[in-house]
């Protein structure tokens, strides 16, 4: 039975209240360092000892405290951040609530020792576990100095679900690193007290980026871009596709100089960089949106870790455009076998923690390309799925892969360089462009069976043939409309975890003009397709039961599937008409990667090959 219902005593609230934002002593270097930044810091120095359990001290050059501040500070709600409940729609700082200092010295041994600009001595104020030792002068430097020790020494439990020391200190660095990145102009020092510290000095947002990054990410890789929206501005410092991870942990939202978790604005970056990345890869990106506060709600998380906008999704499809406006250029440049290209050294390939770079290989199969194609010689079936690369094995194939149309397309006189749409110019400059719309390409040959070269001017240019046809088949799927019913519906048979895949995805495929019906048991019809797919009903059906469970970006992988099993492959024969209509469509494409972000071409211009070969 309940007993009766009492108001807790003082001290055992404070506690408890403590527990929702001083988790860790990570936690407590996170509010000071807020308070450092909010008093107008230029240098702020954190040690600490025992992972910040035994100690854990916050010194900064900042505003300081009076004595008369030094003694409300560390009550509940004391703050001088705001005045009134309008002040939240308002404000800009970093703590506002009034409850760190006061979480803080329920839970420990806190001495504050502090100097007001101006002031001839400081004060300090000691309190031990909620209980006020003292307040008295002393002596100090301008600014203010925060020392907390025996961390949660008053609450055993809590203190046994501490990590290890060195756990606690990886934690404490990984909060220094996210409260420094957003402010580059303030000084960073910090470390354990039995090691020399490391310094953050002053820098630019790139350079504060690439330093809190580390060795990941090269900082010539970095590319800072800006754009804004309506209430809003936001700044990106973007790593170059090639640099990528295998989580999202490089992947940082900072909104009002605050690290929060918004999915939608990762997944939005993550959507920018899909089309030149490769599935299961992540990129290094840094997001800082200043927005106004009344536009956003910091008030709904006691460590501040989430944020309520109130145009979440113009902010997302701002960030999409500006990325990939910046995408475009870079992915234009990149094909460029200049000098530049030449003096970054190697690595076409994405490099990540743990590895090198990686390339998945997949069957495919297909007649050839158009009526001059033939298959090559020793095709195997391969695992896995993926553009092709060079040497790859190839699945046998059961028909005839879509010819181009028989309409040619003009090729414009350069492809897109990046429109920024109010974003300021494309950090990248001097882009190469495809040939020119009167431009004559010449068919020089083939490159071990895979690789289609051809000419223009005083440029040539090696077209990689299956993931080149795998991105015009991928785009053309993409915009295929209406369904079409087959005269004689196919029948196929799925296991029982594809089986309700399907089910939970048959509205899916539904939208892609894609009919399926369940027959009974685990037996499904397929009734009607997109006229494109006419010719890959086999294909369909096998691509349909690979991807049953797939959950996110469905539509997508799908139709990137579809593409690659239509796709000519590594090793498939074109003669020369069918290698220039395929060289003409794949230079004309806005975006030249294939659909697994493979490169499609590459450019080479005479006075670049005459350096390499030394004529130059």
């Amino acid at each position: 039975m309940a007993g009766r219902i009492e108001i807790l005593p003082a001290d055992v609230a404070r506690r408890i209240a403590a527990g929702e934002v001083i988790e860790r002593p990570a936690s407590v270097a996170r509010e000071l360092i807020d308070n450092s930044v909010d008093a107008g810091a230029r240098s702020i120095e954190i040690r600490w000892e025992g992972g910040g359990i035994d100690s854990l001290l916050v010194r900064d050059d900042g505003g300081g405290m009076d004595r008369d501040d030094l003694a409300l500070c560390r009550h509940e709600h004391a703050t001088s951040k705001i005045r009134s409940i309008e002040d939240l729609d308002h404000t800009r700082s970093l703590g506002f609530r009034g409850e760190a200092l006061a979480s803080i010295s329920a839970v420990s041994e806190l001495t504050i020792t502090s100097t007001p600009a101006g002031a001839d001595h400081a004060h300090r104020l000691r309190v031990d576990f909620g209980k006020e030792r003292g307040l008295e002068p002393a002596a100090g430097p301008p600014g203010t100095t925060v020392e907390v020790r025996r961390l949660f020494a008053n609450l055993p439990a809590r203190r046994r679900f501490l990590s290890r020391p060195a756990a606690e200190t990886t934690a404490i660095r990984n909060t220094i690193l996210d409260k420094a990145l957003p402010v580059p102009d303030i000084r960073f020092s910090y470390g354990p007290t039995d090691r020399a510290p490391r310094v953050l000095p002053p820098a630019t947002l790139l350079e504060r980026v690439a330093a809190v990054f580390g060795d990941r990410v090269p900082a010539q890789r970095l590319h800072e871009i800006s754009g804004e929206g309506d209430g809003f501005s936001t700044l990106l410092v973007a790593a170059e596709p090639e640099i990528a991870r295998r989580d999202r942990r490089l992947i940082q939202v900072f909104v009002n100089k605050r690290r929060i978790w918004e999915y939608k604005l990762i997944q939005g970056i993550e959507y920018a960089y899909q089309d030149v990345q490769h599935g299961g890869l992540f990129p290094a990106v840094a997001l800082l949106v200043d927005i106004n506060p009344e536009l956003v709600d910091f008030n709904i998380h006691p460590a501040k870790r989430e944020a309520r906008f109130r145009n979440l999704s113009e902010v997302r499809s701002r960030v999409v455009e500006i990325l990939r406006s910046f995408l475009r250029a870079w992915v234009v440049k990149r094909v460029q076998l200049g000098e530049e290209l030449w003096d970054r050294g190697p690595g076409p390939g994405p490099t990540y923690e743990g590895g090198g770079g990686r390339r998945t290989e997949g069957p495919t199969h297909s007649g050839g390309f158009g009526a001059g194609a033939r298959r090559g010689p020793g095709t195997t079936h391969g695992p896995g799925r993926g553009s092709q690369g060079p040497g790859t094995a190839h699945g046998g194939g059961r028909g005839p892969a879509p010819a181009f149309e028989h309409e040619r397309r003009a090729v414009p006189g350069a492809a897109p360089q990046g429109e920024t749409g109010g974003a300021g110019p494309s950090p990248l400059s001097g882009e190469p462009t495809p040939p020119a719309e009167d431009a004559r390409l010449r068919y020089v040959g083939t490159l071990f069976e895979t690789f289609v070269v051809v000419e223009a001017g005083e440029r040539a240019y090696v077209i990689d043939q299956h993931a080149a046809h795998e991105r015009i088949l991928y785009d053309r799927f993409a915009a295929a409309r209406g369904s079409q019913g087959l005269l004689v519906p196919e029948e196929f048979e799925v296991t029982e975890d594809q089986d309700g895949a399907l089910q939970r995805h048959r509205e899916a495929y539904a939208e892609l003009g894609i009919a399926l019906e369940r027959v009974g048991g685990r037996r499904w019809r397929l009734t009607a397709l997109p006229p494109e797919y006419r010719e890959q009903t086999e294909d369909l059906i096998e691509t349909i039961t690979e991807l049953g469970g797939l959950e996110e970006e469905f539509d997508r992988e799908f139709l990137a599937e579809m593409a690659c099993k239509a796709a000519v492959r590594a090793g498939d024969y074109l003669d020369e008409i069918s290698a220039l209509e395929l060289a003409r469509r794949t230079l004309a494409l806005p975006v030249p990667r294939c659909p697994h972000g493979r490169p499609l071409w590459l450019e080479l211009d005479r006075e670049s090959l005459e350096k390499l070969i030394g004529r130059r």
